[in-house]
């Protein structure tokens, strides 16, 4: 992704620390009216650096959009419990199909 940044038509943010990156996150708008967030890091040792990330980079780069998708939650709890802290209007249930 990094390599075809501008095709893709990414955006991104940073948080800086003491001239250390401690987060970052990238995505890209949807469509007209919603953007989707691809990656989202930060340091688990910086309490708040999560949530931070997350608001600045929205409020930064989509501001004119009133939607964002945060993608899969993998299953992982902790991931599920951030998105439904934002109050998301409309989560998807997803499955997993085995051929036998």
């Amino acid at each position: 992704m990094l390599i075809h940044w501008n095709e893709l038509k990414l955006t991104g943010g940073l948080i800086y620390v003491d001239e250390k990156v401690e987060a970052f996150s990238f995505g890209e708008q949807l469509n007209n009216d919603t953007a989707v967030i691809h990656v989202e890091k930060a340091n688990a040792d910086i309490r708040g650096v999560y949530p931070v990330i997350n608001q600045q980079f929205c409020a930064n780069a989509w501001q004119q959009l009133p939607y964002i998708n945060r993608e899969e939650d993998m299953g992982l709890e902790g991931l599920r419990k951030a998105k439904e802290s934002y109050c998301p209007v409309k989560m998807v249930e997803k499955y997993i199909a085995t051929l036998k």
